[in-house]
């Protein structure tokens, strides 16, 4: 999904969207009503905030973030509802969307639910932190996947 695809989704109008949902259980309770639970990118983008410390004091350090990355797949959470959800609690935002392409293991996407996934502590641990970087942003292709 990239930038046409987000302006083609937002020429279809937009509507209000629904921040729970009653076809599973699993998620964030809403209170007072047992039937509904909270849409998991609700849940997901607001602790983006509460991982550098909002509302408390400070947060305004790591706050708006400079570059926002993502993969591809999931831009229109980050360029479409996320600044609809800060907007409305008056917060300013991230100064750029980078949507990467996948990262890929033997051809194919790095996937939880594939399974092919590589630990980056064991990555770190092994080979260090600033070599670990120095890898991801030479040699791993962003976009060309």
């Amino acid at each position: 999904l990239g930038l046409s695809q987000v302006v083609s989704f937002l020429k279809g109008g937009l509507r209000d969207i629904s921040i729970s949902r009653t076809t599973f259980a699993w998620g964030v309770p809403v209170p007072d009503d047992p039937k509904h639970v909270m849409y998991v990118w609700i849940d997901a983008l607001a602790n983006y905030l509460s991982a550098v410390g909002y509302p408390d004091a400070g947060y305004e350090k790591y706050w708006p973030a400079n570059v926002h990355v993502m993969g591809k797949d999931i831009l229109r959470f980050h360029a479409v509802y996320w600044p609809a959800m800060l907007l409305a609690a008056g917060l300013p935002l991230p100064q750029r969307l980078f949507a990467h392409g996948w990262w890929t293991r033997d051809g194919q996407k790095i996937s939880k639910s594939v399974g092919n996934v590589v630990d980056p502590v064991a990555l770190v641990e092994e080979y260090g932190v600033d070599q670990v970087r120095f890898f991801l942003m030479s040699e791993v292709n962003f976009g060309n996947d």
